[in-house]
């Protein structure tokens, strides 16, 4: 989780920075950052805050971030990584290249391998996030910056997406097998990298392409060089980006999110043909276009009987349990005459660790609801995520502990019915058809090999 932004050649880098990071906003809400560059005076600004990026960011902070160069991430920390301001992004560091800025989105998984190996070398770390090794890693080599990272990137291990400033160049760099997204675009004559192309949207940008699993591209003087750190493998875009994480208005493998869900909500209904209902309703916001899919394919109305307060935040992102469940009564307001005395089919996108969807089926049933089937477009999730996604232990996950009908108990519905893998393939491919995804969560089976300490959170 967390999103990443980086502009080049623009007079306003920072202030679209800014725009590009609250369309990222989303993808994390514990932190925000935006580091610029002044290339003509070669000087670093850089300011990070606690919180939603309209909040951190004033018009007189960035005024002070000046430069043609910029990059900014929000923040939600990962599996096994503490929370706090000091461990907001972009860092910044002094090298023997000069200083450099980086941003990063996803998880590092060797990160206890490189932390031994950094240490017998005398390295001083500042952070808690993994996102420092990078930059000790390349500094070590005593090498020019893209020698140095066809060196050190091939040593990094999980799901990642960067993006980092040093000198005159903007550099991005993605994960061998895709797992976390990155895009690269184009607005008035500036380049942009990002999460997502909802950022670029948002700017008025254009959509050039996305960055490639295992390439490091680098803007300079208006252009761009590209190459390899290491053989790509496999495509194995993480699914959880259609499912959950990424914005609607974003596009992958050639077709919207919005699209995707659809279609996930049309298989859905193919799955649930015996099941009555008056109507279907959404958990909003990430259920409200499966549910669209689902009542056109079944032929049933689509209700909105819950509002959601937009000035809350993803439940799934708050960082304690406590926080998440006292989030959901705050976040969703039950529209009584809609929901008494009617059987209603409820579409989530997922189904986590349970605690959201029993009080939810529970605040339907407290204004009046008949019966709730509760649907989702996800197959069950089995496995924690190691590559960015914030489901830390088998433990917490209520599909790996429970059978379908000990699930329907524990949330109090009528039914429980999951996508099945399959045709949450089939949905997300897009027109490029359905290539490699990354089923970890779903399966139990990881693309690499999971530490003992990584699966403890250590």
């Amino acid at each position: 989780m967390g999103g990443i932004i980086g502009i080049k050649n623009h007079r306003n880098a920072a202030a679209f920075a800014q725009i590009g990071l609250f369309s990222l906003q989303h993808r994390g809400q514990e932190s925000c950052g935006i580091a610029s560059y002044d290339t003509k005076n070669r000087l670093f600004t850089l300011h990070r805050g606690s919180g939603l990026v309209m909040s951190a960011f004033s018009a007189e902070i960035l005024a002070t971030l000046k430069g043609d160069s910029a990059i900014g991430h929000v923040r939600h920390p990962t599996s096994g990584v503490k929370s706090g301001i000091y461990d907001a992004q972009p860092f910044t560091f002094n090298t023997s290249l000069g200083e450099i800025a980086i941003a990063l989105s996803g998880n590092i998984i060797n990160t206890k391998s490189i932390l031994a190996q950094m240490r017998k070398k005398g390295a001083i770390l500042q952070h808690s996030s993994e996102t420092e090794f990078i930059i000790h890693l390349i500094a070590h080599e005593n090498k020019p910056l893209e020698a140095a990272l066809k060196k050190t990137l091939p040593q990094i291990e999980g799901g990642f997406a960067a993006v980092m400033i040093s000198g005159g160049k903007l550099i991005a760099f993605r994960d061998p097998h895709g797992i976390r997204p990155l895009v690269l675009g184009k607005i008035e004559g500036a380049y942009i990298v990002a999460s997502e192309t909802s950022a670029m949207e948002a700017l008025g940008g254009e959509y050039i392409r996305d960055i490639k699993p295992a390439e490091v591209i680098i803007v300079e003087n208006g252009k761009i060089k590209s190459f390899f750190y290491t053989k790509a493998g496999k495509l194995q875009n993480c699914i959880f980006e259609q499912i959950y994480m990424s914005r609607p208005d974003s596009v992958i493998r050639a077709q919207s999110v919005a699209d995707s869900r659809m279609e996930m909500g049309r298989r859905l209904a193919g799955q649930m043909q015996n099941i009555k209902a008056d109507f279907v309703m959404p958990v909003p916001d990430s259920g409200v276009f499966a549910a669209m899919g689902f009542a056109q394919k079944a032929n049933l109305p689509f209700e909105m009987g819950l509002i959601r307060n937009h000035y809350m935040g993803r439940a799934l992102i708050k960082n304690a349990q406590t926080v998440r469940e006292t989030s959901v009564k705050l976040k969703l307001l039950p529209i009584n005459d809609i929901i008494e005395d009617k059987k209603i089919i409820l579409i989530d996108d997922s189904i986590v660790r349970g605690t959201t969807s029993k009080k939810i089926i529970k605040l339907l049933r407290a204004n009046g609801a008949k019966k709730v089937h509760f649907a989702c477009t996800c197959p069950p999730i089995i496995s924690p995520c190691f590559y960015g996604i914030n489901m830390h232990t088998k433990q917490e996950l209520i599909a790996a502990n429970y059978a379908r009908e000990q699930i329907r108990k524990e949330i109090g519905a009528n039914s429980v019915t999951f996508l099945t893998v399959k045709n949450a393939r089939e949905a997300c491919g897009g027109k490029t058809g359905a290539q490699g995804f990354c089923f970890s969560c779903l399966s139990g089976k990881y693309i690499y090999k999971i530490s003992k300490e990584t699966r403890q959170g250590k």
